[in-house]
């Protein structure tokens, strides 16, 4: 594969390594109210001696590296807990428990009764892969089956496979107690969905010199491919779920789903969607298990209403993502102190919600998508500002030709990005922070990329801490978990709209350690795209976390992709798998997880 961007293209300034920094650099100055820290570090040359390290492993933050916040956290809950003798488990992987003490121990996470079923198993009989608390436990049977689309697919740290129960269960109040190791074996996914919506497609056919064209009735189908790599990290703390045939998911759970409107019905529908967890894997293990179910449930209870006012496809997704991630967050924040947990997770997220044949996709932070379109020359689309061609890498003269999966005379290969990420350098970001009291920290870090060392990026963490503006979780950072109690809000009002910050942020001088609304926003971005315009021959969309974007240009995404997908002629599932082992090869120092959707036409025989 030829790699001529990803080798010479600096990545732009809203990428970032890790959402927490290796170290933290001295600050500089002591602006505060949404100023700017300026911080730098000195890299000095290697000696030309330096022991060889491959470039994989090349800049691995420590594995006991904390955020200032986390780790003055820890040394407090030391000192409160001097003297204690329990024995705290830091990770279950595969029915064992690794505890502090470098000892372990069997367990065995008893699987929910299932519906209709015995509520005694055997441990002979025991399945893994139903061994949750969720509302889809019963669908986890075929989780791992690739010809049943019905069924749903976690991956990640929250793959049932590698990793028992649910993030809810008791075992896991311990912080630590759901690290997943990365000795865990993790499976590429591969699946098909759709098929359902139909639509009349028109196609040129060529009969000896003469060429016409045919009209014919085709179904909309697709196949994905998801795959999550720990890469050089000690853990995995990124997952996915992948669900291709959700409307019937809706149905068989005795709710309402878009398909059963009186107005606005629909055909089908898929959901895809990565979290990236940081400062633990809480999170996103919490939201690959939960947010189906929320999303599920809200749409139910909008189909219910059956609104005429809401009859379009974008307004419907719209409602249903945003109020699915407002429940996914709250709850989520509301379990992190509840039983004596102390959670400090959070986790960005992009979803892809594929109703008929349009995809709306939602997103937090710094999880990215771009959508790839192969097109016939000169149709409207290619006019779009958003959109970017993507040359030929050795001949500029040539056009893409879909038969042979190679550039040729007819057709042309153009893509863009279909999300934002969340900066906490973006104007709107800015200014959120800024009118919250928050500050910004500016830090430049090499990325370690293997063709160019030398290469940097600039980093801008919120409070000097996150390097995101808005995530699930991260309760530190939202006004609704750190209000003031009500008996001190009857004794001083004027405080009752502001919140003290916590004890282990590190605040620049003259601040005064309040703030007014959210540092950290869980509103996601929504937009909208349609699937199989006029004129277009193929189409796929990718999606992955920083990990991935890290050490590769979207541009480059796109032509590795079409790659293998067309030229090498490789299923999604392999396409994903390729991406994610490339970024590790690259000097990626993240998780990496990747899903590539391909989408396609399928003819129908009417006849039948």
């Amino acid at each position: 594969i030829k790699l001529r961007h990803i080798i010479t293209t600096p990545v732009g300034s809203s990428s970032t390594m890790n959402k927490h920094k290796q170290k933290q650099s001295p600050m500089v100055g002591s602006s505060f109210g949404g100023g700017y820290l300026h911080t730098t570090r000195s890299h000095g040359d290697a000696a030309a001696s330096q022991k060889y390290i491959p470039p994989p492993l090349r800049h691995v933050p420590p594995c006991n590296y904390k955020a200032p916040r986390l780790r003055q956290k820890k040394e407090e809950v030391a000192k409160a807990n001097t003297g204690s003798e329990s024995k705290v488990a830091t990770s279950i992987v595969n029915d064992t428990i690794v505890h502090d003490d470098g000892g372990t121990s069997e367990t065995k996470i008893k699987p929910h009764p299932r519906k209709g079923g015995d509520n005694v198993e055997s441990e002979s009989s025991y399945n893994p892969l139903c061994a949750t608390s969720s509302l889809l436990s019963g669908q986890l049977e075929d989780a791992s089956d690739e010809t049943s689309p019905s069924s749903v697919r976690r991956g990640g740290c929250a793959d049932p496979t590698v990793i028992l129960g649910s993030i809810t269960d008791d075992i896991f109040i311990p912080p630590e107690a759901s690290i997943l190791d990365k000795k865990a074996q993790l499976q590429p996914y591969g699946g098909i969905g759709g098929g359902y919506f139909t639509s009349m497609r028109c196609a040129l056919v060529e009969d000896g010199n003469d060429t016409g064209s045919r009209t014919f009735l085709s179904g909309l189908k697709w196949e994905v491919g998801a795959s999550s790599e720990c890469g050089v990290k000690d853990s995995n703390e990124d997952s996915y779920v992948v669900i291709n045939k959700l409307d019937e998911m809706i149905s068989s759970h005795g709710l309402k789903a878009f398909a059963e409107r009186n107005v606005g019905k629909t055909k089908q529908q898929g959901l895809f969607a990565i979290f990236d967890g940081h400062a633990g894997n809480q999170a996103a293990r919490f939201s690959a298990e939960k947010f189906p179910e929320m999303l599920m449930e809200e749409q139910s209870a909008l189909a219910s209403r059956d609104s005429a006012i809401l009859s379009s496809i974008e307004d419907m997704t719209l409602e249903v993502l945003s109020n699915a991630f407002d429940r996914l967050d709250r709850e989520f924040c509301s379990l992190c102190t509840r039983d004596g947990r102390e959670w400090d997770s959070g986790s960005t997220a992009l979803a892809a919600l594929v109703v008929d044949d349009v995809v709306t996709l939602a997103n937090l932070g710094d999880c990215r998508g771009v959508v790839c379109r192969v097109v016939s020359s000169g149709i409207a689309e290619t006019a779009d500002s958003e959109w970017q061609e993507l040359d030929p890498e050795d001949d500029e003269d040539m056009l893409w030709d879909r038969a042979n999966g190679a550039f040729s005379s007819g057709e042309r290969l153009y893509w863009r990005e279909v999300t934002e990420t969340h900066s906490p350098l973006l104007p709107e970001e800015e200014e959120r922070i800024k009118a919250a009291n928050g500050w910004i920290i500016l830090d430049t870090d090499r990325l370690g990329h293997r063709s160019d060392p030398a290469r940097s990026i600039q980093i801008a963490r919120t409070c000097g801490d996150l390097a995101v503006s808005r995530a699930i979780g991260d309760r530190d950072f939202k006004a609704a978990y750190n209000l003031p109690t009500q008996a001190v809000v009857e004794q001083r009002k004027e405080i009752a709209m502001s919140w003290d910050g916590p004890s282990v942020f590190i605040y620049p001088d003259g601040h005064s350690g309040r703030f007014k609304g959210d540092l950290v926003s869980s509103v996601p971005d929504v937009k909208f795209f349609k699937i199989g315009q006029e004129g277009v021959v193929d189409e796929f969309l990718i999606m992955a976390c920083d990990g991935l974007w890290d050490v590769m240009d979207g541009d480059d995404a796109v032509r590795i992709a079409k790659n293998l997908l067309f030229d090498k002629k490789l299923s999604a599932k392999d396409g994903a798998e390729r991406l994610a082992e490339l970024a590790t090869h690259l000097g990626s120092s993240d998780n990496i997880t990747v899903i590539l959707i391909r989408f396609y036409w399928e003819e129908i025989d009417d006849k039948k």
